[in-house]
């Protein structure tokens, strides 16, 4: 089991001819430093989601792919800071936004239950730009393109 004060993942997820596809997600997972900055480096990873995936569909994959990282290599923390570039996503995870969409309370709910499973104090949920999210943004693409899953710690 590890055991970190504080983490950030960043998610995102992309979906060519929204909502039709080809999709993929890709997230990266940090130990957060004493400024609250990215620090050290934890994993990072990606998945081809195929066809008849919506974007938001896929922004909801890669947080729930980061989730499933942290749940199957026992991984605990504190404080969990998770950012991403999809306002509605971070909104609805946040509580600031209903979910209404028939299609995506499932991945909602998916999301919701990875977190009641996760040893943490707290959830705080920030909205970022695209440029502060490079990694999860170009992991996503990755997994269109080379349409596969892959993950690296």
């Amino acid at each position: 089991m590890s055991h970190y004060h504080r983490l950030i993942i960043y998610f995102d997820g992309a979906s060519r001819n929204n909502p039709r596809g080809p999709a993929g997600c890709g997230w990266a997972m940090y130990e957060m430093n004493h400024h609250g900055a990215d620090g050290d480096y934890i994993a990072s990873g990606r998945s081809y989601l195929g066809y008849d995936v919506s974007n938001n569909q896929a922004e909801y994959e890669g947080v729930e792919a980061a989730l499933t990282y942290m749940i199957d290599n026992d991984i605990s923390c504190y404080g969990l800071y998770i950012r991403g570039d999809s306002q509605i996503v971070i909104n609805q995870l946040d509580g600031c936004y209903q979910v209404r969409s028939d299609n995506i309370t499932g991945y909602y709910r998916a999301v919701v239950d990875k977190l009641d499973q996760i040893d943490k104090r707290f959830v705080k949920y920030t909205h970022v730009d695209r440029s502060r999210n490079t990694l999860a943004d170009s992991l996503a693409n990755d997994a269109i393109e080379y349409e596969d899953d892959y993950i690296s710690d």
